[in-house]
C-alpha cells in the first residue's frame, strides 16, 4: 500500500542515494523499482503503483512498497513538478 508521510526529512540510511526529477505539464515518468522513497519539493504529484493512486503536495513524502511494477508519476494543475527520489545503491548495483 502506498503510504504518505507529511514530513520534510530525507531518509537517514547511508545506503540511499538522492536523485532529482523535474516533470512539466503532460509529462509522465516511470520510477525505477530501485527507488522506494519520494518527496515532492514543488508542485503536486499523482503517483500510481499496483492500481493504487496517491496525490502528494509540496513537502509531502511517500514510501513505495516493493513491487514488480514501476510507479508512474505525473504533474497535476499545470505546474512543474520537482521531486526528490531515493534509490537503494545496493539494490541498484544488482541490475
Amino acid at each position: 500500500m502506498l503510504q504518505k508521510i507529511s514530513e520534510l526529512t530525507a531518509p537517514v540510511s547511508g545506503a540511499l542515494e538522492e536523485d532529482r526529477i523535474i516533470l512539466m505539464e503532460n509529462e509522465v515518468y516511470r520510477l525505477p523499482q530501485t527507488h522506494r522513497e519520494i518527496q515532492v519539493l514543488s508542485g503536486i504529484a499523482w503517483i500510481t503503483l499496483d492500481q493504487q493512486d496517491i496525490i502528494l503536495q509540496s513537502h509531502e513524502k511517500a514510501s513505495l512498497p516493493p513491487s514488480k511494477n514501476l510507479a508512474v508519476i505525473s504533474a497535476l494543475n499545470n505546474m512543474p513538478l520537482i521531486l526528490a527520489v531515493w534509490q537503494d545503491k545496493n539494490q541498484a548495483m544488482r541490475f
